[in-house]
């Protein structure tokens, strides 16, 4: 009976040792930093958000609440800026965008976008947006750094520009499917879009004449320029991803990444281009090396379901991370 007990416990003795050893080799192999706590927890508000944005300084920022409330916070203090509630909306609104100075804030709903005056806090301007298609709604949003220039992108794949200065519209047609990501690049000379059709296009902002383009097999999920436009990251729903010399046009690697259902969401180039900050379709997010597309640490956010992701993320000043996650919850991260 002595025999049987001691057999057992060497058993376990022996189980434990190789499980131990087993989680040291994988650790070792990707050299990546699992747990991660925030040096910073700032909740905003009480309900789950719709969309959310940060500043690109990482001092302001915008939540959209399920109660389609509409909040404009002081990120170092949470103190509340501006809001507007449902009655002051129109219709229920679902995408924001921001200024690059912060002074002007967009929201759209399906087929009506607002533009506020941060300065004065008072609506600006408010107009029907259209397509190609007469019942096309509207699919994604964004502001110039000036607020000056409105991209509008629909979901029968048109994208409008919106020049304020010249009080002029224009309506191009560069997607097949709903336009997911608008933003402009080269001193807002090009805009860059990527749409459901899993294309990727970077096209002339006055003419829209096609510069570059390129694809991946599924919908385009996460895209992202660093800092001078010369690295592109391009992800789609199935993990094809990859990081593109935008001179060349050339791949310069493709992110080592594992997981199974879980496509990027959010992407961010850091530290001029050489390393790249993803965030899952969860909680997940990934530090990596964008030449050779290893991965250097990762981590989860803090959430308080399932369904809880990164809507925004930016670098702070003094080198640290903010997320601001569906839950309404900044964290601030070392990385």
């Amino acid at each position: 009976m002595l025999a049987n007990a001691c057999s057992k416990v060497s058993f376990n003795v022996r189980l434990i040792m190789a499980l131990t050893l087993a989680i040291m080799a994988i650790s070792g192999c990707n050299q990546a930093v699992v747990m991660k706590t925030p040096d910073n927890l700032q909740p905003l508000v009480k309900e789950s958000l719709i969309d959310g944005v940060l500043s690109t300084d990482a001092s302001m920022a915008v939540t959209l609440g399920r109660s389609r409330t509409l909040s404009v916070w002081d990120v170092a203090t949470t103190r509340l800026l501006h809001q507007w509630t449902y009655d002051d909306l129109d219709e229920p609104y679902y995408l924001v965008a921001l200024s690059g100075n912060k002074h002007y804030l967009a929201s759209a709903g399906k087929h009506k976008v607002s533009l506020f005056n941060l300065e004065t806090g008072q609506l600006d301007i408010r107009w029907t947006a259209q397509g190609f298609n007469a019942d096309a709604s509207i699919s994604s949003l964004f502001l110039s750094q000036t607020g000056s220039t409105i991209l509008v992108g629909m979901n029968d794949g048109s994208i409008t520009v919106i020049q304020r200065s010249s009080m002029t519209m224009s309506l191009f047609k560069q997607h097949s499917a709903a336009v997911n990501h608008l933003e402009l690049s080269h001193f807002e000379q090009q805009v860059l879009s990527t749409g459901l059709d899993g294309d990727v296009h970077i096209w002339a902002t006055y003419n829209g004449e096609l510069i570059s383009s390129f694809s991946r097999p599924q919908q385009i999920t996460s895209v992202s320029y660093d800092e001078t436009n010369r690295r592109l990251f391009i992800a789609d729903a199935l993990d094809n991803n990859v990081i593109i010399d935008t001179l060349t046009t050339q791949p310069v690697s493709h992110l080592d990444y594992l997981e199974r259902y879980r496509y990027f969401r959010q992407a961010l180039f850091i530290n001029h281009g050489n390393h790249l900050i993803t965030a899952t379709s969860k909680q997940s997010v990934i530090y990596w090396d964008a030449s050779s597309g290893k991965e250097l640490a990762h981590w989860d956010i803090t959430a308080d379901n399932a369904g809880t992701t990164v809507l925004s993320m930016v670098l702070k000043p003094n080198g640290k991370l903010l997320t601001l996650s569906s839950d309404g919850v900044l964290e601030t991260w070392s990385l």
